[in-house]
């Protein structure tokens, strides 16, 4: 609350209290009262509306807040003076009012004010005793003086504790006010932090609902600043990104996530103390310029890799040729019983051949997979079909999934390449495995055996065209 407005909820409830005490003194004092009290009750309402106009005038000038409270509180002291004096002075039972200034003075959080106020009421109350038996011309009885010196000290007692009070609570004042302008200007820095950040944020509570969010986010989202949301409303029920946010056993997530044309890089974590209102944090980093280029690259890396490999493949493609040229060269001088073995080198030959163009137009083809939920286990069991048809080995399995989103005919080529180097190293049948598991927020298929594993002088070549090791494959 600002100064002005607490100036005028102090004057409102000062008019209320004169009123009441008015109204009091109009039904206890006013009937039996002399001309001159009657006068002096009246000019207490005719000073407080006087002193009010005046407080109104000083809150809209926008005088000093110190100022106001005290000529405030000063005309306070004054028109209880003449309401003491006006009812029987030192027997007055308003004369605690005095007290009840000096409380109220107490509450605006400022010492000096207090001890000013507390000042001042003594000198009042002292004012309108000698006062009161003045005009009535009284003489003070003799133990008077100790009860105005007890009730005097009692009023400046009340000043000293209300002045304690006041300073600590202006310290709790002062602390609240440096505790929320640092909140308002975390809160301001949090909003331009927002808003400036090209990365989409997304804030969620502990049942996934959207709490906080920033104008990156909602413009990913097409969502409206007060729209309130579920995870569920971004993304279904299976996602890689609900199930984590669902099931997640660890803290931290990292995945892809295409929408459209654009590709965003998707980190997930929890905060450091998690509030119900804020447990998740998501953010999403647009990649999409990013994986073209390494597309382009890598593509310019497939076009170099062609021109190094064309040497290579010249060799490759001569062998074949001159022993077909060989076998062709005898099969008009054998006899007929060794033209069926001339004619079986050729078919191997040609064989050779067709596979090794067959590999060069695969390699040089443009990969572009098309994603759609397959069953794993027909995919794996059709795979090791066709290897036990070319040998006796019987390979196990270890399959959790259903369902998984993949471009099947990718995934069977490399299973067929994996199963395939995995039987023929095996040194004993039954001894592959292949094994499907959940992994985080995706999955891992493995291919393993008991063979003697790749040499390390040939892994570092396991990608470049033609590095094969044994068993006659071509390295694409």
């Amino acid at each position: 609350m600002d100064s002005r407005s607490r100036l005028m909820q102090l004057l409102l409830w000062r008019g209320l209290a004169v009123i009441l005490i008015l109204m009091l003194v109009g039904w206890s004092y006013f009937p039996t009262a002399d001309d001159v009290q009657r006068q002096m009750l009246a000019s207490i309402g005719v000073l407080f509306v006087f002193f009010a106009a005046l407080q109104m005038l000083g809150i809209r000038l926008g005088l000093k807040t110190s100022g106001q409270l005290y000529f405030q509180f000063s005309t306070d002291v004054i028109l209880t003076a003449i309401l003491v004096l006006a009812t029987d002075g030192y027997q007055s039972p308003f004369i605690l009012m005095f007290g009840l200034i000096i409380v109220a003075a107490g509450t605006q959080a400022q010492v000096l004010l207090v001890l000013s106020t507390a000042v001042t009421a003594c000198m009042g109350y002292l004012i309108s005793i000698y006062a009161f038996a003045w005009s009535q011309h009284l003489e003070l009885p003799v133990d008077l003086a100790l009860k105005l010196l007890l009730q005097t000290s009692v009023l400046l007692l009340v000043g000293g504790v209300m002045a304690v009070i006041a300073g600590r609570h202006a310290k709790l004042s002062s602390d609240r006010s440096r505790a929320v302008h640092k909140h308002r200007h975390l809160q301001a820095l949090h909003t331009r932090l927002m808003e400036s950040m090209q990365e989409g944020v997304l804030v969620l509570d502990e049942q996934l609902n959207v709490r906080d969010s920033n104008p990156a986010a909602r413009h990913i989202f097409q969502i409206k600043s007060d729209a309130s949301l579920n995870i569920h409303d971004l993304w279904p029920q299976d996602h890689a990104i609900t199930n984590f946010l669902e099931h997640a056993n660890l803290e931290k997530y990292r995945g892809e996530w295409k929408q459209d044309e654009t590709e965003y890089l998707v980190a997930i974590g929890q905060f450091p103390q998690a509030h119900v209102d804020a447990y998740w944090w998501l953010t999403f980093v647009d990649v999409s310029e990013l994986r073209a280029l390494e597309r382009n690259f890598a593509e310019h890396e497939k076009l170099a890799a062609m021109g190094r490999m064309a040497a290579m493949l010249a060799h490759e493609l001569r062998n074949p040729m001159q022993t077909i040229s060989q076998a062709v060269e005898l099969v008009t001088r054998v006899p007929a019983k060794d033209q069926q073995d001339i004619q079986r080198i050729v078919g191997e030959e040609i064989k050779r051949l067709d596979r090794l163009v067959a590999d060069m137009l695969d390699y040089t083809k443009p990969l572009n997979p098309k994603y759609k939920a397959i069953n794993p286990a027909a995919l794996i069991n059709a795979s090791i079909e066709q290897i036990d048809a070319e040998s006796e080995y019987q390979v196990g399995t270890d399959i959790e999934l259903d369902e998984i989103n993949v471009d099947g005919d990718h995934l069977r080529l490399v299973l067929d390449n994996l199963l395939r180097n995995a039987v023929l190293s095996s040194p004993v049948p039954a001894s592959v495995k292949i094994s499907l598991k959940k992994k985080q927020a995706g999955w891992m298929l493995s291919v393993s055996d008991h063979g003697g594993g790749i040499p390390e002088a040939i892994k570092a070549q396991m990608f470049e065209p033609f590095a094969s090791y044994r068993f006659g494959g071509t390295g694409l």
